[in-house]
């Protein structure tokens, strides 16, 4: 066996740290260390021949009959080669230990190695075109070998004179020597250029060695005997020993399909297993190293860009590698496989120009081209070259196997290309590529996971964006979109995520950050997107609302963090501040109040709320007029809990008219005792517009004064400017029913809201509240004294009642009486209190049973008429 052809596939794959002359040669410096083991090889040898065995090669000894047959011999078995693998070892096997074997016998010793040298070199220059530096490496390995063979045969005193003792263990211990001696050269080669040694593997080489050192010198050995039996008897034994190799040959080929096959099936599963891009190209890549012994693995692939292509190989760990070469960098037998349909085999023996050119370029020995092609115009080219050994190539098996491979892979890569881009469209937005919402969760949860990173959201909706698409339709606002789209990515960060959650609403998730910073943000993405743009020839102006929370401020969840980003994103757009960030105050949706929602009902039903009553007086001489029922919750859990919380909750849930009936119940109660005792006065009730909107209102209301003996008089209904103009007609018919039963009826909040006063005019109002807001920062001269004044005159025209309220100081009694204000009602007078203590603090106090004003009322209009009111009135009573 020569070790000169024996490769370790351990090595594959790692073209940086393989030991190929090649490579050394076209450096221009091989390494010193296998020239140091080719010199201990030749000097040792030369020493063997010179002081050991004393040989002196004469001239004479080359006209010995056997010198030209032997040579023969060497140079035939050279060329005669038996490929074996086993397992991912490739062994290349000669059968130079059986003519050496021979040449022992029937030559003299001093031209033995010589003729081994000459038969042997002839073959690997000429024939395999062995490059220098190996071709060196060879000839050292033979004089060492033929010495050392030399010294165990006449040491052992070999002869065919003698008997069998002196044929077989002589020629089996030289044979068996040589083996040794080829396989520790071969194994210290690969541990000086790899720098590392493997004992278990250098065991197992030289086992694999030994063994073939046996079979050949024991063939050798039937030679022998046959030969000095009778010369005739040659014959036969070549022509068996042919036999045996040709169906070797037979066997190693078949065995070598089989492989190929399981290779295939694995290499499909392992498609299968594993579907995506990279993995269907590592599996491809190292497959194919592995199946053809080859040094390296080339993948190109077609991109969009006509001028580039993609390059991918295996780095010392098989991790793909990936770039992008310009076509003008690739070879054009590359190139031109990508419309090729049958693999192509460049050898360096090869006549074609082309091929020697791409050789050179490429820096290969050997190459094996095959296109690889799949649907979606998927195209690339695999390259695989420098098969492992001098002594094969690459044959047409090798490249209808690569073709097969390549098949399977194309057909992997289109596959995992579509799940990757059905994967890519389920996580971003087709109209503008950004990624979608269950994308941004996704990330969110990510990152909240790897805490504790401080990260913000911020949640944008888009003003008036339902006005373009409604008013220049659908294309433009796609138009807009795509344009929103591409104005925030120009303010975003690097790190950030931008998403398009739907419609006319983004977010942004941002990673370590702090609160100015994200405020900071949001300010310059509603600046940028103010900027006006131009859309097809329409100039559009466009803002954004944005809500912003910061991780774990608000939420440690992204579901939480959402729910509060929008939360704070509509108080944003209601309050029109632009950007907000997120404040408990401002979520109606928060885990209090679904616990406030859930509690009501029962809160109501067991009568656990509570009036607060705030009285009023005359403001020219302190006469109690009545007193404002304002109800309270006594919740067990958060204390008490402000009107504005649980009435709100009441409205949304439909719980308000159960509420409102409670509270006029308590309120008429409380009425009715301070009549008896002496001290009657009238109520003020807040009603719903929910309840303005219910038709049997006033039969409701009817029902309680009479329960309790209470005049209508006696009773307020106070509503909001905004609660009569949330259905005119219908709060109108309502307010004139109960304006029937005497009932007062008061504008709350007066010139906070937006009212009509072509309805106010016709509604039977008998008097307006003025908000606090006018009242706290009242002083002479300033807008809030004649915004007042004007109230009042309005008032006086309409002969309606002016109540003020939020009075805290004297100041402002003083002022209001001077603008002309028929009462107050504030701290100034009482706080809230109790019924027990309101009925305390009444005592001794002047009071007086109000009076609505001198009015005419229309009657009202039916639904839908536009006519004049007519002119019957309706006195409700004398002032």
């Amino acid at each position: 066996m020569d070790g000169s052809y024996v490769e370790l596939s351990s090595f594959a794959r790692r073209k940086s740290d393989l030991t190929s002359s090649r490579t050394s040669e076209s450096a221009g410096t091989p390494r010193l260390p296998v020239f140091l083991i080719m010199a201990v090889l030749l000097m040792g040898g030369l020493a063997i021949d010179s002081f050991v065995l004393r040989l002196h090669p004469t001239t004479e000894m080359l006209m010995h009959p056997n010198v030209w047959l032997l040579l023969g011999a060497f140079a035939v078995t050279e060329a005669v080669v038996l490929h074996v693998e086993l397992g991912k070892n490739a062994h290349s096997v000669s059968m130079s230990e059986l003519t050496l074997t021979v040449a022992l016998f029937f030559l003299p010793l001093a031209i033995l190695a010589p003729v081994r040298l000459v038969g042997g070199c002839i073959v690997l220059f000429i024939v395999r075109r062995q490059r220098p530096l190996k071709l060196m490496f060879n000839a050292c390995v033979w004089v060492c070998d033929v010495a050392i063979a030399t010294v165990v045969f006449q040491s052992l005193h070999g002869s065919l004179d003698n008997g069998p003792a002196h044929l077989v263990v002589p020629a089996l211990a030289a044979a068996l020597a040589a083996a040794t001696v080829d396989s520790l050269a071969v194994n210290a080669v690969i541990a000086a250029t790899s720098h590392e040694v493997r004992f278990r593997r250098t065991l197992g080489f030289l086992r694999t060695c030994l063994i073939e050192g046996l079979a050949c010198s024991t063939l050798a050995l039937v030679c022998v005997g046959a030969v000095a039996w009778s010369p005739g008897l040659i014959a036969p034994v070549f022509i068996s020993t042919a036999l045996v190799m040709v169906g070797f040959n037979l066997y190693n080929r078949l065995r070598k399909q089989h492989t190929n096959v399981n290779v295939l099936y694995d290499f499909i599963h392992e498609l299968n297993r594993d579907p995506h891009g990279l993995a269907v190209v590592r599996a491809l890549l190292v497959r194919v190293a592995d199946l053809l012994r080859a040094e390296d693995v080339v993948l190109y692939m077609v991109t969009p860009k006509e001028d580039q292509l993609t390059t991918t190989r295996l780095d010392s760990d098989d991790a793909p590698m990936t770039w992008a070469v310009h076509r003008s960098e690739v070879p054009a037998l590359v190139l031109d496989a990508l419309d090729s349909a049958r693999p192509v085999i460049v050898r360096e023996t090869d006549r074609n120009v082309a091929h020697r050119l791409f050789l050179t370029k490429y820096g290969a020995r050997d190459a094996l081209i095959a296109p690889l092609k799949g649907e979606q115009e998927l195209r690339g080219v695999l390259v695989v070259s420098d098969r492992q050994g001098d002594v094969s190539t690459f044959s047409a098996d090798d490249g209808l196997l690569l073709q097969t491979l390549a098949s399977h892979a194309g057909a992997a890569l289109s596959n995992a290309r579509l799940v990757d881009r059905l994967n890519h469209e389920s996580l971003h937005d087709s109209l503008t590529g950004l990624a979608n919402r269950a994308y941004f969760h996704q990330r969110l949860e990510q990152v909240l996971e790897h805490g504790p990173v401080r990260s913000a959201v911020l949640l944008m909706d888009l003003d008036r964006f339902k006005e373009v698409n409604d008013t220049l339709g659908h294309h433009h606002g796609d138009l807009l979109i795509k344009e929103v789209a591409r104005r925030l990515a120009t303010q975003v960060r690097g790190g950030d995520l931008l998403a398009r959650l739907g419609g006319d609403e983004f977010a942004v998730l941002m990673t370590g950050v702090e609160q100015d910073d994200v405020v900071a943000t949001a300010e310059r993405v509603r600046g940028a997107l103010a900027q006006p743009m131009m859309l097809q020839g329409v100039s559009m102006e466009i803002t954004a609302s944005i809500g912003v929370v910061l991780a774990p401020d608000h939420g440690t969840d992204a579901p939480t963090l959402m729910q509060r980003a929008d939360v704070a994103m509509y108080t944003a757009k209601h309050q029109y501040t632009g950007v907000q960030v997120y404040e408990a105050a401002h979520d109606e949706y928060s885990p209090r109040r679904l616990t406030l929602a859930g509690n009501l009902r029962s809160a109501i039903e067991d009568r656990q709320l509570s009036l607060r009553y705030q009285p009023q007086a005359r403001i020219k001489d302190g006469v109690i007029l009545g007193a404002e029922a304002l109800v309270r919750w006594e919740h067990p859990t958060y204390g008490e809990v402000p009107p504005d919380d649980f009435i709100a909750i009441a409205e949304q849930t439909g719980q308000i008219r159960e509420l409102t009936r409670v509270v006029l119940d308590d309120a008429l109660q409380a009425c009715a005792s301070w009549a008896a005792a002496g001290t009657p006065m009238s109520v003020s009730v807040n009603i719903s517009v929910r309840n303005l909107l219910e038709l049997d209102l006033a039969d409701t209301v009817a029902e309680l004064l009479e329960r309790h003996g209470v005049p209508g008089s006696h009773l307020t209904l106070e509503i909001t400017e905004s609660h009569i103009m949330a259905d005119p007609a219908r709060t109108t018919q309502v307010l004139h029913a109960l304006a029937r039963l005497g009932i007062r009826i008061s504008i709350d909040d007066f010139g906070t809201g937006y009212s009509s006063l072509a309805y106010l005019k016709e509604l039977p109002v008998t008097e307006v509240k003025v908000d606090k807001s006018f009242v706290r920062d009242l002083s002479e001269g300033n807008d809030d004294a004649a915004i007042i004044r004007a109230i009042v005159q309005l008032a006086r025209a309409l002969r309606l009642e002016v109540i003020a309220e939020g009075v805290e100081d004297e100041n402002a009694q003083r002022l209001l009486q001077e603008l002309g204000c028929d009462g107050l009602q504030g701290y100034h007078l009482a706080r809230p209190m109790k019924p027990l203590d309101f009925a305390t603090w009444i005592k001794g106090r002047p009071t007086a049973s109000r009076r609505a004003p001198l009015r005419a009322l229309p009657t009202p209009r039916p639904a839908g008429d536009n006519s004049t009111a007519t002119n019957s009135t309706q006195t409700l009573s004398s002032r």
